[in-house]
């Protein structure tokens, strides 16, 4: 979860720096006013006497204000670093099962609009509420040793402006919500349409997607559109109330100087601090309904980080030793069936091919095999222990995934085969061979070190699926999960590929693939159909 009060360790420094700030505005608005009864009283010694001390606060100010600055703009930076780093990291909490049911566009709009948000309209609002409290308690301490009246005049107004605030968030905060969440969905659907470019143009349907995106930014801007206005009318309103508050206290100060009870050098004391208590009334006025509406954003954002499927992990695992066996599992996606009661027993070191129609339940034998899911009924057992109750740490750390889709960094060949663990140079140089990468290291001058740009955008699909399989001989796994990782590959290649396999003794392979190399079939102890919400075993 994200931690909303992240920001109380970044606070006291700033405070301090404020308080310093608030000395020698106090000192200086003393000064001043001494300064200009000495010269009243035409006692110039003393004039001049105080005359330095204000030059002195006043030149004070300048450093002292940058040091506010710069420590408000790092205080602000850190928080928003640490809140991001705080959910990415709960987002990766995530049950993988729960992560693959939510739209992407949520953790993308929540990273992007959402915390963009919470920047602008809550962290650097409280550093404003708390810079603004700190001159409006100051002014109003001077003003109050001048006269309490103007105290009185001032803390009416604030009382005012506050129930303003209050009752002008209740709007926004509703407003705020929906637009975030339309800011996802918005993020979806601009996912959607740009992942699917080629088959928009090939298939002639600019006309209809550009419809569509303009009715979604629409949406978008429309609901922007109402937040600004309503904010602009509440601005207006605390703006009007600002200016009666300085003509309040303005007319306030000229009754009480013609009654004597103010002396000049106190009117121009009051005067140069007049804008020290409007500028912060008008400052709480428009930070308080924008702090209070970023709340609905905080409640949305850790919504997406719970996880809804809780199950306390206890037994530790070191490694497939007997089996991995199904015993009447069945699993469904919402209402629709799709594996009946299977039972089935994968052996330690033997190759298992498991074969079907698309959508008979091929990948969601293997999503339940590699832990993203729990069954909905039976049991799923490694080695006779439940494997829910196997630590998910303990259980990844001993298996290899190879997938048809693979994920590679913009880094070097050598860390995206490792991933970033070390290895000698015999086991680096066993896994390229094996995997059949030995062209493609030897190709470029820079070996090992050959930089993969992002997601492997300057290398072919075949050279990443080789890589996705280095990794997983790399590791030494004892089970080996295949999900379609000789799609992108040359007959000649998978079928290399598929013979390493084979001749991993002791390790547990299996492999969902639509493609098949018939030289090879016999060399699977088992083939399975997944077929029809069940799985049969062919040969």
């Amino acid at each position: 979860m994200i931690k909303r009060t992240v920001y109380l360790k970044y606070i006291p420094l700033t405070v301090f720096i404020l308080l310093i700030f608030a000395f020698i505005n106090f000192k200086l608005a003393f000064a001043l006013y001494d300064m200009i009864n000495r010269a009243l009283e035409g006692d110039w010694v003393g004039f001049f006497d105080n005359a330095k001390v204000v030059m002195i606060f006043a030149l004070l100010m300048l450093p002292t204000n940058l040091l506010i600055v710069y420590f408000k703009g790092t205080a602000v930076k850190k928080i928003m670093i640490e809140m991001k780093e705080g959910y990415i990291k709960s987002v990766f909490q995530k049950n993988i099962s729960e992560f693959q049911q939510d739209n992407n566009a949520l953790y993308i709009s929540a990273l992007t609009n959402d915390f963009n948000t919470i920047e602008k309209d809550y962290v650097e609002q409280i550093f404003e509420v708390i810079e603004a409290f700190i001159a409006f308690t100051t002014s109003i301490l001077i003003i109050t040793l001048i006269s309490p009246v103007i105290f009185l005049i001032g803390v009416a107004m604030v009382l005012l402006n506050a129930i303003i605030s209050i009752f002008a968030t209740k709007p926004i905060k509703k407003h705020h919500k929906e637009r975030s969440e339309m800011m996802s969905s918005y993020g979806g659907f601009i996912k959607e349409i740009l992942s699917a470019f080629n088959i928009i143009k090939t298939n002639n349907l600019e006309s209809k997607v550009i419809a569509s995106y303009n009715l979604e930014s629409k949406k978008i801007q429309d609901k922007k559109y109402v937040i600004d206005r309503i904010m602009s009318y509440i601005y207006a309103i605390q703006n009007v109330n600002s200016g009666v508050l300085f003509m309040g206290l303005m007319l306030a100060v000229c009754f009480l100087t013609i009654k004597g009870v103010i002396l000049f050098s106190g009117v121009v004391v009051i005067v140069t601090n007049i804008d020290n208590i409007t500028k912060p009334i008008a400052q709480f006025s428009e930070a308080i309904p924008r702090m209070i509406s970023v709340k609905a954003l905080f409640n949305r954002i850790e919504d997406t980080l719970v996880n809804h499927y809780v199950y306390e992990e206890n037994t530790s695992f070191n490694g497939l030793q007997d089996s991995i066996e199904f015993r009447g599992v069945s699993f469904s996606y919402g209402d629709k069936l799709i594996l009946d009661t299977i039972n089935l027993k994968f052996e330690k070191g033997k190759k298992y091919l498991i074969i079907g129609p698309s959508g008979g339940g091929k990948s969601t034998l293997l999503r339940l095999l590699r832990k993203y899911f729990p069954p909905q009924a039976g049991k799923i057992l490694v080695d006779g222990i439940e494997l829910q109750d196997i630590m998910k740490f303990d259980y990844f750390s001993k298996i290899s995934n190879i997938e048809q889709q693979i994920f590679l960094f913009e880094d070097t060949f050598k860390n995206n085969m490792t991933l970033y663990k070390e290895y000698s140079n015999e086991e680096l140089c066993d896994a390229i061979n094996r995997a059949g990468l030995n062209e493609f290291v030897e190709e470029h001058t820079d070996g090992i070190n050959r930089l993969i740009l992002d997601n492997g955008k300057n290398i072919s699909g075949g050279e990443k699926s080789r890589i996705a399989i280095a990794r997983g001989l790399l590791i030494k796994a004892n089970i080996i999960f295949l999900d379609e990782a000789f799609a992108s590959l040359d007959r000649q290649r998978a079928m290399d590929i598929e013979n390493s396999l084979f001749a991993l003794n002791g390790v547990t392979v299996i492999n969902v693939s639509h493609v098949i190399i018939e030289e090879n079939k016999n060399k699977y102890d088992k083939i399975i159909m997944v077929n029809k919400k069940k799985c049969i075993i062919v040969e």
